[in-house]
């Protein structure tokens, strides 16, 4: 079966495209001898090979850390030792065939110089998935991926919350709180009778005070065990959460960075009930 998604495809072109560049470099010219040669066959191979490779090796460890919740401040440089593995293999592997193909003898000063030449490539390939993921994990979630993660499995001893605003000050029990939504910079509570009021507070405040009795499954909103009706699961390790309110019901999208995590809550809250 095809993949689905087209930045494999884009991937692939750009390595290609890539492959055909240096060669021209490498001969000061781009003809019909470059494209039917043997040697940019093998170039694109292994090109190929230490992209997905490296993609392969990173996204491996990396998910391995989310589902284990260790991502720690070491885990950039386990993503820097794997790629350079891949890369280094790799190379060692295609490096007698490009020799061959060219009719060079083996010099170890021209192998040592391409095998630091390909290792810095590697090193640029982290950089560039690092901090992708980094965007990533900031974006759906509102924090950094790198940040220590831990699992809170205690309930808060807060049993209610003092909401002010300009009709006054309340003080809600927390048990009588579904969710809170942040919509267009204001955060509101949203009770078990579907009414919603305007608070003080952003989400990151209210995750400190509320400190394990309420989850933040993305940017925008902030839910009690009480709320949580179905969760599917969704490609790429993300979930789907349903959340159900008097009269209704939405469903809101967990990244992979907070799904173990949010399972981890999600189970010692049903416990604790």
């Amino acid at each position: 079966m095809w993949p689905k998604s087209w930045a494999i495809y884009i991937e692939i072109i750009a390595i290609i495209l890539l492959a055909i560049f240096s060669m021209s470099l490498q001969y000061d010219r781009l003809d019909s001898t470059i494209f039917l040669s043997a040697q940019l066959g093998v170039r694109i191979l292994g090109s190929l090979c230490i992209w997905f490779g490296n993609k392969f090796a990173l996204e491996y460890i990396l998910q391995s850390r989310i589902d284990s919740n260790k991502v720690s401040q070491f885990l950039p440089l386990e993503l820097t030792a794997a790629s350079l593995a891949v890369t280094s293999i790799t190379y060692i592997i295609f490096y007698p065939i490009v020799s061959y193909l060219n009719d060079w003898s083996f010099v170890l000063a021209n192998f040592l110089e391409g095998l630091f030449i390909t290792s810095g490539l590697s090193l640029l390939i982290v950089v560039f998935y690092a901090g992708i993921q980094i965007w990533k994990s900031w974006w759906s979630d509102g924090e950094f991926l790198f940040q220590k993660t831990t699992t809170r499995n205690q309930r808060s001893s807060i049993n209610s919350i003092t909401i002010k605003n300009s009709r006054g000050a309340i003080n809600m029990e927390l048990q009588k709180v579904l969710y809170f939504i942040s919509e267009a910079k204001i955060t509101f509570l949203v009770d078990n009778s579907g009414k919603k009021m305007i608070t003080q507070y952003n989400l990151s405040e209210l995750e400190d005070i509320l400190d394990g009795r309420f989850f933040r499954l993305n940017r925008r909103i902030l839910v009690s065990r009480q709320v949580v009706s179905q969760i599917k699961k969704l490609p790429n390790h993300r979930l789907l959460v349903t959340i159900d309110q008097p009269n209704e019901s939405h469903n809101e999208t967990i990244s992979r960075y907070k799904s173990t995590r949010f399972k981890e809550w999600f189970d010692s809250n049903t416990v604790a009930e």
